[in-house]
């Protein structure tokens, strides 16, 4: 498992889309698309929609931000 890809999915969550994630995280807007392919590969599951208006999150990637959230706040806490 890559954690890496997790912030990748946080910068699309936030962003909206992939042009304003990779810019947020100083990459290429094809590294994002890459590792958001990896990751949805291996989870087996579609994390967003690709929609003209930019990238909404699934069931599956909604799921996915509130498990971050709760592990994000087991660190702080």
């Amino acid at each position: 498992m890559d954690w890496d890809d997790y912030r990748y999915f946080l910068a699309i969550e936030q962003a909206g889309s992939v042009l304003a994630a990779a810019k947020r995280l100083g990459v290429n807007h094809t590294t994002v698309l890459r590792r958001i392919a990896s990751l949805e590969k291996r989870l087996g599951v579609r994390l967003f929609e690709r929609l003209r208006t930019g990238y909404t999150p699934t069931a599956a990637g909604e799921e996915l931000r509130e498990a971050i959230g709760r592990v994000q706040q087991l660190l702080i806490d």
